[in-house]
């Protein structure tokens, strides 16, 4: 047991799973790898001053789920340890959520680990994972297509919802684990569930693996084990380049994203992808993004025209508009008023989808100039008597933009702004009479600018409710 005891401690040493004082739920099926971990997380609990909680999911799959449960339990309180038991009907979670058993039972397992972390205070979450599992993991990695960071498998600690993923015993294997529960009389529960060859990993870690070992390589276990260690060193590099390009590279706006396109293709293929990934990543869960998906965007950044688009999962598309790529919301957007709305001075007017516009007035001199892009300062004197109000854009609009010699189509105002066309439908409009005051958040009218003889300022401003809280649920 020591010799065990001293390879977990060094692996979380270095790797730094944990911090000293630390709250930390354990993930206990009954298992062997799950009772190991609880016995070497007790052995030195108390040297790191670690708070242990278990939580046990029963899966009500087999008849022995709640006998399984009840020893897990007692466990628990036999080591004097808090315990979360829940059961959860996987079959008629599946069916509810349309997917499959195996990804039905993660859930409920995951989502009962973050109940229990967040009830008791818990920094990280502790899964039994060992370095077969992360061998078994690669191959189906590979298999399915992966891309380079599938080939890093199941990372030591990654953070997952506000909380830490840690895997203590990715450095042992399988055959190790089982021999110290039966060097300690441990009796773990077996789960027949996983000898059936119904399940992809078990057809890998029956029939996949034993055929490599006895064919090609004996060790493929710990050639695959060193793999995954390689290659997350080498994605946590790529990740660090490709968050530094994407905070210099991306410009949010209401409920999307906007690259350059010349800035997108000067970067190197590997961080083309992920930049990209990051991107849709605000907005979208992780399990709906391929990577076709990506050689799509990519492949519209490359050769699409202005207007050129393509679908993405969750009511989401990638548009070409001049020189940008916009990654944005298709569905929901703002709707188009029936009648204008009037705009009172001092007031708040609130558009649909939660936009707004306010007015006040201000003296000249306690205004701080420049206006921000979301504001406009209007030279009060200078409008003319009738209420204002807000509209979106009607066929034959004439616009006089603030610094140009006359008057045009706002049509062309827009294509002149380099505007996407869904934008320009969206786009609020101030008006005055049949005088447009203001293109909210663009460009205010020459005719109502500011002068050195102006005493009295309209200060209006556009405030954007950001729906990425909204679009990013699920993730």
């Amino acid at each position: 047991m020591e010799t065990l005891l001293k390879r977990v401690k060094a692996f979380i040493s270095k790797n730094k799973l944990l911090e000293t004082g630390e709250t930390v739920v354990l993930a206990v099926s009954g298992g062997p790898d799950s009772l190991c971990l609880l016995h070497l997380f007790n052995r030195f609990a108390e040297e790191m001053q670690l708070k242990l909680v278990v939580a046990h999911l029963n899966h009500c799959l087999r008849p022995e789920g709640k006998a399984e449960a009840e020893g897990v339990g007692g466990l628990a309180k036999r080591l004097g340890l808090p315990c979360e038991i829940k059961a959860v009907d996987i079959n008629k979670l599946k069916k509810e959520l349309g997917i499959g058993e195996e990804e039905a039972g993660r859930k409920a397992r995951y989502d009962l680990m973050l109940e229990t972390a967040k009830k008791y205070g818990a920094k990280s979450i502790a899964t039994g994972h060992h370095r077969d599992d992360q061998a078994e993991t690669i191959l189906l990695n590979i298999l399915r297509g992966s891309s380079v960071d599938g080939l890093a498998g199941i990372l030591p600690r990654r953070f997952w919802k506000g909380f830490f993923l840690i895997r203590p015993l990715l450095c042992l294997q399988r055959q190790e684990i089982e021999s110290f529960c039966k060097k300690q009389g441990f009796e773990p529960y077996i789960d027949s569930s996983n000898l059936e060859t119904n399940y992809k990993r078990n057809q890998v870690r029956l029939k996949l693996i034993p055929c490599l070992e006895k064919n090609y390589n004996p060790k493929i276990r710990d050639s695959l084990a060193g793999l995954a260690e390689f290659a997350a060193r080498d994605r946590l590099f790529l990740q660090y380049l490709a968050r530094k390009k994407y905070k210099e590279m991306v410009k949010a706006f209401q409920d999307g994203s906007a690259f350059k396109i010349d800035d997108l293709q000067a970067l190197p293929d590997a961080l083309k992808s992920r930049v990209l990934y990051m991107a849709l990543r605000k907005y979208l869960p992780s399990g709906k993004i391929y990577r076709y998906h990506l050689e799509r965007l990519l492949d519209l950044a490359e050769n699409g025209l202005t207007g050129s688009r393509v679908t993405l999962p969750g009511g989401f598309s990638g548009q070409v508009s001049y020189d940008r790529l916009l990654l944005s919301m298709v569905e929901n957007r703002p709707t188009k008023l029936e009648t204008p709305l009037r705009l009172t001075v001092p007031g708040r007017v609130t558009l649909p989808e939660g936009y707004s516009i306010t007015s006040r007035i201000v003296d000249r001199k306690a205004i701080q100039w420049p206006p921000k892009k979301h504001q406009a300062f209007i030279d009060y004197c200078c409008l003319p008597r009738g209420d204002l109000q807000i509209r979106f854009r009607l066929p034959g609009d004439i616009f006089h933009p603030q610094g140009a010699p006359g008057a045009k189509k706002l049509k062309e105002f827009f294509i002149d702004q380099k505007i996407p066309r869904f934008r320009r439908d969206e786009t609020p409009l101030v008006t005055v009479g049949s005088d447009i005051v203001w293109v909210a958040g663009v460009r205010i009218s020459e005719k109502y600018r500011t002068r050195e003889s102006t005493e009295t300022v309209l200060v209006l401003e556009y405030k954007v409710k950001l729906r990425r809280s909204k679009l990013n649920k699920g993730g």
